[in-house]
């Protein structure tokens, strides 16, 4: 999950670069592994956001995914209060560790997959 948000964060930013206005707009280190920043940044230099993208559940999962790779970078995988209220993950408890099947790393992989492919079409 972490080598998929990462690959997915330097995707972003190599696309947005090529945008004509994307070099021009400000932002944070890794600001596209925050799902409502690296929408609203490329709404801003390109007119469309991951919504207009992606469907509803992907853009769920999508955020779920950036999530739950914080919590493997940041907090070696224990799930914590702000986890839950940010993705909405409803699965685990505050102090649980993390559990990442094969079957949601390649979901994970398939939805970024898709949405870098949706922004190659922006630039």
């Amino acid at each position: 999950m972490v080598r998929i948000v990462g690959a997915f964060q330097r995707a972003a930013e190599g696309l947005f670069d090529r945008l004509p206005s994307g070099a021009s707009i400000t932002r944070r280190r890794n600001a596209f592994q925050n799902r409502a920043e690296g929408s609203t940044l490329w709404r801003q230099a390109s007119g469309k956001g991951y919504d207009d993208l992606l469907c509803a559940v992907e853009i769920t999962d999508l955020l779920r995914f950036f999530q739950q790779r914080h919590l493997l970078a940041h907090c070696e995988g224990m799930v914590d209060r702000d986890y839950i209220n940010r993705s909405g993950d409803q699965v685990y408890s505050v102090g649980q560790r993390l559990v990442i099947r094969e079957d949601a790393v390649s979901h994970a992989a398939d939805v970024a997959s898709r949405l870098v492919n949706e922004l190659r079409k922006l630039v």
